[in-house]
């Protein structure tokens, strides 16, 4: 069984949000909600930094994404050509009655 370490602080809260607790969350489940409530925001707030350190990833990279592509780009027309060429000499195949024969 693991333990896991366990810090107690004094907070200042509106009073107003100290009512709503009270009204909406047992005593002695205070603690827990608000550990809940404190995690759900912690993670919001890495996914958010995550975000944004990705935006700036791909801004910072996108004249060099663009080049890529470009490259790509040149390199799949190149292979269109030579396989449209290979395939007009190659013809496909299609079934006849009594037996194959070329396409044309």
């Amino acid at each position: 069984m693991s333990f896991t370490a366990i810090k107690r602080i004094g907070i200042s809260i509106p009073d107003s949000i100290l009512k709503e607790l009270q009204n909406l969350v047992p005593e002695r489940k205070r603690s827990e909600y608000i550990v809940r409530a404190l995690q759900e925001r912690l993670e919001e707030e890495k996914k958010k930094r995550l975000r944004e350190e990705m935006i700036k990833g791909y801004k910072a990279n996108a004249d060099i994404d663009a080049a890529i592509a470009e490259e790509w780009r040149t390199l799949e027309e190149e292979a269109e050509k030579f396989i449209g060429v290979k395939e007009s000499k190659n013809k496909p195949y299609r079934r006849k009655s009594g037996g194959l024969s070329k396409k044309r």
